[in-house]
């Protein structure tokens, strides 16, 4: 093919997986052999890396004959780009198999596949030359592209106004808010969460969404599961492009495996999503190496995060997680030096007059199952583990005793509530708890009244159940 030589830098929109590429190899025998393949990942000015799956035929032929041709396409321009390579050698660990094998995985964990859809090797090939298909109108093309994808919106000012809403934030929930509202008013990302490690060391629940119908607060994701899961297990950055066409191809391989017996039925993963997500992007979130959570941010357009958003993305990562540490950190200090007089007053004197069956509001049944440390509101799940506990305790107190104000520390200092010494992560479990009750039961509410302190309200009248 004539035209003039590419580099890879600049074919970057390419490697992205959004219009799956071909590779075509030869046996020793001069039989080709052609193979779809759902990523080329660039490794360097000189190198790509191939997904080495399922495609044995290629694998031989390989053996044989080195050399190969891969075609790519631009998703932007829709030309069609020619790679003559020649293999070097595969990787079956190191950072570039685990930046593969963290994609493949990703997207295996939406269908069930983990373990099964995965990535075998990162084969290595040189690339001897790249030109394009057609004629060479395709590089005017290409130029235009990069001059607009190099317009990102990471501007010294954004960042600056971003720190100072940081700074603004008078508590966690606020934070955490300030965060997703300015990524998306500031940065133009409008679908986004926060998801924090606040109950076990090998699970992620959601605390903070926006650009969603349903928040999603109290959804939880486990290590290794999806995106946010294989973000939080590597501790390292992860972006997909063209999502919805490899969920519908790991889809397929599900089905087969179905088929073969080689993984049970299970439903997917639900968390607080686009209907037709094309593009992911999960950042965690680490304060010193500890993960403190996952900021993961996703489009309907395919290739929406482009390599200069996942830098910017990635080092306003850290700043994030330090800001969130120390939120958790300054509510803590601020609640165990705190006196507690709100309790020393009367409870009567804070019990509201107001009869909520008076003026015809709802009735609610909560039910606290000890066993499973789960409460139900009229039958339907709304939260479990220690949110539930305290949640349990605080309807309890005000039905026997009338008491409406209560404090973290007096929270702390219950020891039935068994909270950890070292890290109770109070606060964020109170926002999750907050939150839970605002979408699914707002007639009772926890609003907060000072640093440390909140109040219990109800717009209608709570029967309490208690079962094993």
């Amino acid at each position: 093919m004539s035209g003039a030589p590419l580099t890879l830098e600049s074919l970057a929109p390419c490697f992205q997986g959004l219009i799956p590429a071909w590779l075509f190899t030869c046996s020793r025998d001069g039989i080709p052999n052609a193979s779809i393949l759902s990523h080329v990942d660039y490794v360097d000015a000189r190198h790509v890396a191939l997904s080495f799956q399922f495609f044995n035929k290629s694998r031989r032929n390989i053996a044989e004959n080195p050399l190969a041709v891969v075609r790519v396409y631009d998703p932007d321009t829709m030309r069609a780009y020619r790679m003559q390579l020649r293999y070097m050698h595969s990787e079956q660990s190191g950072p570039l198999f685990e930046s593969m094998r963290l994609r493949v995985e990703a997207i295996a964990s939406y269908s069930g596949l983990k373990g099964i859809f995965k990535l075998i090797a990162a084969d290595v090939y040189e690339v001897l030359s790249v030109t394009p298909t057609e004629d060479e109108s395709g590089v005017a093309a290409l130029e235009t592209r990069r001059a607009q994808a190099a317009t990102v919106p990471f501007t010294m000012k954004a960042l600056a106004e971003l720190s100072e809403r940081v700074q603004r934030a008078d508590d966690l929930e606020c934070l955490l808010e300030s965060i997703l509202e300015a990524i998306e008013t500031l940065f133009g990302f409008r679908h986004s969460l926060i998801a924090l490690a606040i109950e076990r060391q090998d699970r992620l629940v959601i605390l903070a969404s926006r650009g969603y119908a349903q928040g999603g607060v109290g959804a939880e994701v486990g290590f290794g599961e999806g995106i946010i899961g294989m973000v939080a297990e590597a501790k390292k950055p992860l972006r997909v492009s063209g999502l919805l066409r490899q969920m519908l191809y790991a889809a397929a391989v599900r089905e087969r495996a179905l088929e073969l017996g080689l993984c049970k039925e299970e439903h997917r993963i639900r968390l607080p999503g686009l209907a037709r997500p094309q593009s992911q992007l999960g950042i965690p979130l680490l304060a010193k190496g500890e993960l403190i959570g996952v900021l993961c941010i996703e489009s309907e357009t395919p290739y929406r995060f482009h390599e200069e958003d996942k830098t910017y993305l990635e080092v306003l990562g850290g700043y994030l997680a330090i800001a969130i540490q120390n939120a958790l950190l300054q509510e803590r200090g601020d609640a165990d030096g705190a006196e507690g007089e709100a309790m020393s007053v009367a409870p009567a004197a804070r019990e509201s007059t107001a009869d909520p069956a008076a003026h015809g509001q709802a009735r609610r049944e909560v039910a606290f199952y000890r066993q499973d440390e789960v409460i139900l509101v009229d039958d339907e799940y709304l939260v479990r583990s220690l949110p539930a506990k305290i949640l349990w305790k605080l309807l309890r107190e005000h039905a026997g005793q009338g008491r409406r104000e209560f404090t973290n520390r007096l929270l702390r200092l219950d020891k039935t509530l068994a909270l950890p010494e070292v890290k109770d992560n109070l606060e964020s479990r109170l926002i999750l708890l907050r939150r839970r009750l605002a979408e699914r039961c707002p007639e009772i509410r926890l609003q907060p009244s000072g640093r440390g302190r909140f109040t219990l309200e109800l717009a209608c009248e709570v029967v309490l159940v208690e079962r094993p």
